[in-house]
């Protein structure tokens, strides 16, 4: 028969069984806090490593799982013939105007047409519209212009001025979505600490040295578009690039834009009064654009024809004694290729010869061997320490024959820094030509 409560008690206590009240262990608060201090701690050296074990891997994997598409290489356009008539055109249209009056005549009109332009006078309504004409293609052409400023020094405690060791108008060559490509004097930027660019609404921002050119003495930075708002965005333009080697240019009117005067800015009109010079400039043959436009010595800028077309790279560091202050420039088309390699960021090899094209007559009285004549050995350069002397004529490159010293620097253009070359030379020997194969190891003529 089970046993009541009472009845197990007196049990217990005959059996001699202990009867004890268990009481809980008293809290040590101080053991607690600081358990909960070190747990706290722990958690929060596990939050700060978490957090950049994400900043570093998060770049990966997002790169990994959504990578996104590289923008396109610069490249420029074949050039296009602009609007400026060529002596076939204007041969063509004295045709066409011969036509018409002959219709004139057939109407018995002519007299009262030679009446009507003889009597016509151009009134300062007309000169002023012609103006307002020329200002608004200037206009146009200054929405790519910008102001480059060397920054020297940009830590300033009691106002947001920075101090600057020079400034230079740029043009905008390029736009690849992601960044704007500007070209600029080397000059202007060499001792920068950093460099900031100033759009055509006056905002700012910063920007980054793609390449310079130690041959041409011009660089090509960029800033990228996420730095300017969509307001800016939206009133700059990238520069049309049109052709310095289309017809005869010498006469035709141009704009110069930027600083010629040396102030921003500012803008001159004038005509072309040379375009023939080769620059004396190593590895290259870039073309001189002369104008009778009348500025400073430390102006820049560039120069556009009156569709708005970029024509020329304003450059006064290669004027004459007795013509200093006239606006001159680099022509665009031969250096078309140059800013493609320094947009992509694409090193240019350096060879070191000043050279030229004997014409074609020459060649046969004198019987000379077609090819780069050579007049000259940059001292120090691959083509010196290699033997390369003026008066040779190389006459391939690699096994690849070339007729002229144009083909010769383009064939050189293909190549990289550091890449070994072989030319054929033919030099001259006391009753012929010798032929010679010397190996060229070229450096670099950029840098960044």
């Amino acid at each position: 028969m089970p046993l009541n409560q009472d009845e197990k008690k007196e049990v217990l206590a005959d059996t001699g069984f202990i009867s004890e009240k268990i009481k809980q262990r008293p809290i040590n608060r101080k053991k607690l806090l600081r358990r909960t201090a070190i747990t706290f701690f722990l958690a929060i050296v596990f939050g700060i490593v978490a957090c950049f074990t994400f900043l570093f891997l998060q770049p990966v994997f997002s790169d990994k799982l959504y990578p996104e598409a590289e923008p396109e290489p610069i490249s420029f356009p074949e050039e296009e013939v602009q609007d400026e008539l060529t002596p076939e055109e204007m041969f063509a249209d004295e045709f066409q105007i011969a036509e018409v009056e002959a219709q004139y005549l057939e109407a018995n009109q002519k007299d009262q047409i030679d009446e009507a332009i003889a009597s016509y006078a151009f009134s300062a309504s007309d000169y002023s519209k012609m103006m307002y004409s020329l200002k608004g293609v200037a206009q146009s052409v200054g929405t790519s212009i910008v102001t480059v400023t060397a920054v020297s020094n940009d830590t300033n405690w009691f106002s947001e001025s920075f101090e600057s060791s020079g400034s230079a108008s740029g043009v905008i060559i390029a736009n690849n979505g992601s960044s704007y490509f500007i070209v600029v004097p080397s000059s202007a930027i060499s001792e920068a600490e950093s460099i900031k660019v100033t759009f055509v609404d006056g905002s700012m921002a910063n920007a980054e040295l793609k390449l310079a050119d130690d041959v041409t003495g011009l660089s090509v930075i960029s800033v990228s578009r996420s730095d300017l708002t969509e307001n800016t965005r939206n009133k700059v333009t990238t520069s049309f690039l049109g052709s310095s080697n289309n017809g005869t240019m010498t006469g035709l009117p141009v704009i110069a834009v930027g600083s010629p005067i040396g102030i921003q800015g500012s803008i001159s009109y004038g005509i072309i009064t040379s375009e023939k010079t080769t620059l004396n400039l190593e590895d290259s043959y870039y073309k001189l654009l002369t104008t009778d436009i009348y500025g400073s010595t430390l102006g820049s800028g560039v120069l556009a024809n009156l569709n708005g077309q970029v024509i020329g790279i304003i450059d006064m560091s290669y004027n004459t004694e007795d013509l200093e202050n006239h606006i001159c420039a680099i022509g665009i088309t031969e250096l078309k290729t140059l800013f493609e390699d320094l947009s992509n960021g694409r090193n240019r090899a350096y060879m070191g010869i000043h050279g030229t094209t004997i014409p074609a007559d020459i060649l046969e009285q004198q019987n000379i061997p077609a090819g780069a004549y050579i007049t000259k050995t940059e001292l120090g350069s691959p083509a010196m320490q290699a033997g390369i002397q003026s008066g040779d004529i190389i006459t391939a490159i690699d096994g690849v024959e070339v007729s002229s010293y144009e083909q010769f620097i383009s064939k050189l253009a293909q190549c990289s820094p550091d890449d070994i070359i072989t030319v054929a030379v033919k030099r001259q020997a006391p009753n012929d030509y010798i032929e010679l194969d010397i190996e060229v190891t070229l450096s670099s003529a950029t840098h960044n």
